[in-house]
Formats: C-alpha cells, structure tokens, sequence
C-alpha cells in the first residue's frame, strides 16, 4: 500500500550553498461568523491574506469579505489569542464601507507580533454597524495545502487520469471544488510519467497546478511543471534525475514553494541527498541527510515540516526498520540541531506530518491501519503544543488519507478520500472537522480518481 512510494534517506550534512534571505511569510485567514466569540447568525464569509517581510517589518494586506447585514466599518488583527478568545487590536487595516468588499494596504509589523502569527495566536476581524464587536472572524496560519483560490481552506481536489498507455501521452484532468468559486476543471500533465507537486510558487497566495515529471531513464532529466495561478503562465525548472522523489516546500520562508528533490545513493548504506532551489536568491543548497536503505524493507522517506515554527520548512526523515527505527529524524531550519522523536509504525501506518492542535508547528503524526481493509484508521498525533498524544479512530484501512486545513480554523484536519467501488462510481473526502469536532462528508470524484492532497502522505 503505503511502501508504493519509492522514498528513502538521515544524518550527514553536506551546505553547497546557504544565503541569508528576506523571509516574506505568508499568512491566510477563512472568515465567518462561526469564530466569532460570540457567534452570531450572519451568513457573511471572506478571507484575508497577510505579506510579511521579516528584514523590513513591513506587512502588505488583503481582506475580502461578502454578504455582510451590514456596512463594514472596521477590520483589524488581533493578538495574541488563540481560536475562541478575545483580545485588543494588534494591528488596523482600515473601513472601506458597504456589505461587500476589498480592504488592502500596508503597514508594519514588529518582531513580537510575527511571533504570535507564526504561533497562531492572531486573528482577523471584520466589524459592521450590525455587529460592532465583529461580524466574521478568521485565525491567521499558514498557507494552506492544496488550497488553489487562496481562501485559507484546503479544496477537494483530485486527478482523473485516460486510459492511455505509454509511450502514449495522457493528459491528466483536475477536478477541483474551490471553498469559494464553485468547481474548475482542466487538463495539465500526463499520467503515465507525473505525480501532483502542489505548492505556491508564484506567491500569490493561491496553490499552483503542478507536477513532478520523472526522467523517462535511469540518468534522464526530471522536470517541474507549474500553472502560475497568477498570470496563467507556465514555470518550468529542470531539477532533478529519474528515481528521485518531490519535497517541494518552502524552506526559506520567503512565502513560495521551492523546487527540491530528495535523491537516495548507490547503496544501501549510502547517505540520501537534498537539492533545493533557494526562489528567495536563485541559490542551489544540497544537504545529505538520510540513509538509503534497500528501499523496499528498509529506508528513509522524506516528511519535510514546519516542526520548529519558525516559518521554513525543516529537511526530516521517517526512518523506517534502520537503526533507530520507526523515528522521525528532524534538522531544525532555527539552529541547526538535529532531533529524534519515536513515534508510529511505518510497517503498519501511514506517516501525515501537520499542524493538527494550531501551533505554527508540524506534529508528529500516523494513521494505523488494520487487517482488513474495512478495518478502521486510528490516528496517533503528538501534539507539540502540550507534548501530549491525541487518539482519534476516522476512516478505514481502504481509505487514502488526505489531511487538510478543510474548515479553515488554521489547524490540520483528520482527513480521507474514499474511493468508489468501481472506476465510475462517486468517491467522497471524509473530514472531520477540528473547529467543531464533527464529521463532514462531500461528494467528489469518482473510483478512478487520486486524491492531490495525498501528496503529503508516506
């Protein structure tokens, strides 16, 4: 099942190169009236997104609200609090007026400030004459997964491959449910020889088209091939050889998702290797970290996070039967120390790196498989925020798990695509939502089709 993917590398470390950069974080907001303490009946919604620049303090606005009882009147951050608390305003963004509507504009931030939105401890609010204390609400976190019109929730999305074999061409068709702009379908990429790559490579704030294009031979080029969301235009890098595997994040913090693969050696016993492409300076950084192993029986796979919360993803492995095994292996972005955490089972489970309690840091995570495949999947998460485990029994073993910021509280939700029985039969998600602790199920997708959001998962 899992061991499908060829993933492999832990614990050398090799810098060709690393710059200093202007870390231009990004952050998104989902608003409704639900966040609101206390709620209120309003069917208004929006969203806000949030530029950061570290160097400079400087922090650039969007806020786009629709459908309010009634004019707006103020919009504002909020912080430090967390999801259900009330606190003064940190930050003003202004009134633009009327029920609907765009607040943009720039400001500053200070260094304490960005702490408590990289810790999730901020939130946006949008006042109306109605509703003085606040109409609709958001928490501001991270860029969401999968998340391709920039409205802080992860979509529904999902590959539908032709039937054509190699050497033929089979261009791949996505289907996508936006939270906010109903369904968009379109053909990019070709089945036979691509797997999803999602990420934000443009900056915009919206999730790309993208995929991951492996070399056609054992030395032969592999390729990135991305849809700017921000113009329509197509970005292609070179990067890459056959046999070697994405891990696309943004590792230096500048708010766009770098290319990067992860490469295993020549031999068992050789170290894995990292190349990332630095897009805040163009720069190449190749690290050795990981151990290959045989790569069926035993290896390290690659489960890059944010486990530190200081904005950039950290380079990590999951060590699967090598010695220590069954450990996440992490080389923190913020200082460099190298940490080992045991925690799962990758001969039983699945490896689903989140922020699943809403700190601003990945948490050790697994599903559990079972036996059968109706067999239910228990999810294991050691939550960073208290160094507790959390239990929680959602899905089935047949289940493909797609975890995601669903209900855009700015927090991981536990998440699984079901696939039809059949190749035309319906296949819903299955997310259990961690705003209100209740199970949503969505239509989408038929028995053929493969999830985006299982890019994330090993």
């Amino acid at each position: 099942m899992k061991k499908s993917f060829r993933n492999f590398f832990v614990l050398a470390v090799f810098t060709l190169m690393l710059s200093a950069t202007a870390n231009a974080e990004i952050f998104t907001a989902y608003l409704s009236s639900a966040q609101e303490v206390p709620t209120n009946a309003s069917t208004a919604t929006g969203y806000a997104r949030i530029v950061v620049n570290e160097s400079t303090g400087a922090l650039t606005f969007t806020v786009v609200f629709n459908g309010l009882s009634s004019n707006q009147i103020a919009s504002h951050i909020h912080a430090p609090a967390p999801i259900g608390t009330n606190v003064g305003v940190a930050i003003n963004f202004g009134a633009v007026g009327g029920t609907s509507g765009t607040i943009s504009g720039s400001t500053t931030i200070t260094p304490t400030q960005l702490s408590q939105l990289r810790a999730h401890q901020g939130y946006v609010n949008v006042h109306s004459a109605n509703f003085g204390g606040g109409e609709i609400r958001g928490q501001l976190g991270v860029q969401r997964p999968v998340d391709n019109d920039g409205d802080g929730r992860t979509d529904l999305s999902v590959l539908r491959f032709p039937n054509i074999a190699p050497p033929g061409v089979a261009p791949i068709t996505y289907w996508n449910q936006n939270s906010t702009s109903g369904t968009q379908i379109g053909d990019w990429g070709d089945a036979n020889r691509d797997f999803p790559a999602p990420g934000d490579y443009d900056g915009d704030g919206k999730t790309d088209l993208a995929l991951y294009r492996d070399g056609s031979t054992g030395t032969g080029q592999s390729e990135f091939w991305i849809l700017r969301s921000s113009d329509n235009n197509v970005q292609y890098y070179a990067w890459g050889v056959n046999g070697d595997t994405s891990v696309a994040r943004d590792y230096d913090g500048d708010g766009i998702t770098d290319v990067a693969i992860f490469r295993p050696g020549a031999s068992p016993t050789a170290v894995t290797g990292w190349y990332i492409r630095n897009s805040a300076t163009g720069t190449v950084r190749v690290e050795a970290f990981g151990i290959t192993g045989d790569g069926t029986n035993n290896f390290d796979t690659p489960v890059p996070g944010d486990y530190d919360g200081d904005g950039k993803f950290d380079i990590a492995v999951y060590r699967f039967a090598l010695s220590p095994a069954n450990n996440f292996i992490v080389k923190r972005s913020s200082d460099n120390t190298i940490t080992f955490q045991q925690f799962g089972n990758f001969n039983s489970d699945y490896i689903l790196p989140g922020d699943y309690d809403g700190d601003g840091k990945t948490d050790y995570a697994a599903a559990r498989t079972g036996a059968l495949s109706t067999s239910p999947l228990v999810w294991w998460i050691l939550q960073s925020s208290t160094g507790t485990t959390r239990t929680q029994t959602f899905g089935r073993t047949s289940d493909l798990p797609a975890q995601g910021d669903y209900d855009g509280d700015a927090r991981t939700d536990l998440a699984v695509y079901r696939g039809g029985a059949t190749a035309t039969a319906a296949s819903a998600f299955w997310v259990f939502r961690s705003f209100d602790n209740t199970p949503q199920v969505t239509t989408w997708g038929v028995g053929a089709d493969f999830p985006v959001n299982f890019f994330d998962a090993r």
